[in-house]
């Protein structure tokens, strides 16, 4: 049963708008999300991508926090390996020390770019390798003087400051058992990113809670269940917002030029990209308000998951601030918290 709604949010740029707008529309997101009761706000990581301007989760985190009351902010998440594991732990090590139990750390190991953005990001020749994650988590924890040091490594004796702040709790993003896996592992929590493989979303939480219980002798944190959402008032609603979606995403693969979205209705999707628009929406919660009400509670259900982190770049910053009061109606989250 859903007991929690938080949201994961890439301050998405609308055609024909800005990426100030854009930052700023997250800013007020945020504080209506504060207001409605959500769990918790965060953002993402992505570089070089015109449609999306949250390229900086830990500046986010700071604006986003210092303009909210009571709602956890975080990373939703930094991609560890385009960073100094370091530079990660003073950020989030600075923000606890201003917001004391409001900031989480989400970590991933996608680039959130295209190779040679990840190359401007990291400044090395070597390959990008992500599976260097467990290193990297390791070498982020162990700058931590409050925590236990996993293992001896040549910078070992460093200490991220303020040294008596300890980070956030930390969270692993992933979508595949290898994430379920290091999550369990390394004792961290879990949020799987069910809109990036609806498919492997049961296989890859049973692995971590199992995994965890072994490792640990106790039951695993709730994990936290990523979804992409599309919603509307009603069918013709949700049907362009279909539309739009399938059309950006296939811009953004570089299928689609030279896109008027101020025409989008007459705008028709080739035959040979059809499937692969279908394939992507697969990947969606889509429906009106009552039908996005009965699929994520079936989805709760079948991945025995308290807690739901919605994302949705649907057009329009109005569309996508009604989907998240419609779903805090929908499951009384403000009654829940006393609003």
């Amino acid at each position: 049963m859903i007991q929690r709604l938080s949201i994961l949010d890439r301050a998405p740029v609308d055609d024909g708008t800005t990426g100030e707008e854009a930052l700023l529309n997250t800013l007020k997101l945020a504080k209506v999300a504060d207001k409605l009761g959500y769990e918790r706000f965060w953002v993402t990581e992505h570089h070089n991508l015109p449609t999306v301007a949250s390229a900086s989760p830990a500046m986010l985190i700071g604006q986003i926090t210092a303009a909210t009351n009571r709602i956890r902010v975080g990373s939703g998440g930094v991609m560890l390996p385009n960073h100094s594991p370091l530079k990660v732990a003073e950020d989030f090590k600075l923000l606890e020390a201003f917001y004391p139990g409001r900031v989480d750390l989400g970590i991933g190991r996608a680039s959130g770019s295209d190779g040679l953005t990840s190359l401007a990001l990291r400044r090395s020749q070597q390959p990008y390798n992500a599976d260097d994650l467990q290193a990297l988590v390791h070498e982020l924890i162990g700058y931590d003087a409050n925590q236990q040091v996993k293992g001896d490594n040549q910078f070992s004796h460093i200490v991220a400051m303020p040294r008596e702040v300890s980070l956030p709790p930390i969270s692993l993003l992933g979508s595949s058992p290898y994430s379920a896996k290091l999550a369990a592992t390394e004792g961290l929590n879990y949020s799987f990113a069910y809109h990036f493989n609806p498919i492997g979303a049961k296989e890859a939480i049973t692995l971590y809670r199992n995994l965890y219980k072994k490792k640990h002798g106790k039951d695993a944190p709730s994990v936290i269940l990523g979804l992409s959402v599309i919603g509307g008032e009603n069918d013709d609603e949700v049907a362009v917002q279909k539309k739009v979606m399938s059309i950006k995403y296939l811009q953004n693969m570089g299928a689609l030029q030279n896109v008027d979205f101020s025409n989008v209705e007459n705008i028709s999707i080739p035959a040979e990209l059809q499937s692969v628009a279908q394939s992507y929406l697969s990947t969606l919660v889509i429906g009106t308000w009552d039908e996005l009400k009965i699929k994520l509670d079936i989805l709760s259900n079948e991945l025995n998951v308290q807690e739901l982190i919605i994302t949705t770049s649907q057009r329009g910053f109005e569309t996508r601030l009604k989907l998240y009061e419609k779903l805090a109606e929908l499951y009384g989250i403000n009654k829940s918290k006393g609003y």
